[in-house]
């Protein structure tokens, strides 16, 4: 017999599309966390946002809400997408200007004006 193209015969493992959300939700949520803990501490103090431990812990008490209960459309599912949006949007620019990676990338600083001689 054919199979047909159905999401479980197209992304084996997953059960469905909701179970794809959960995924992205967690990545998104591991992704502030990680670069929230990778952070130097003054930088946090330095773009006068809230502490370091203060992110982690929000963002690591949220991620591992999700991965032991199991659900992102619980009340702390979706408090913790929130607090993850919040880092990544607002938080997460500041401390790369407070650090001094702004918007040139890579910690590259363009040169503006004459060359020195």
């Amino acid at each position: 017999m054919l199979a047909l193209a159905t999401f479980q015969n197209l992304f084996p493992g997953f059960i469905g599309p909701i179970n794809v959300i959960w995924w992205i939700v967690l990545g998104l949520k591991l992704v502030a966390l990680v670069d929230a803990a990778f952070r130097p501490r003054a930088v946090f103090v330095a773009a006068d946002k809230l502490t370091k431990p203060g992110w982690v812990l929000i963002l690591s008490a949220f991620t591992l809400s999700q991965i032991f209960q199991g659900g992102w459309l619980s009340f702390f599912g979706l408090i913790g997408i929130v607090a993850a949006g919040v880092y990544l949007v607002d938080a997460r620019p500041a401390l790369r200007a407070a650090s001094g990676r702004g918007r040139g990338g890579w910690g590259i600083r363009r040169r503006r004006g004459p060359r020195p001689l």
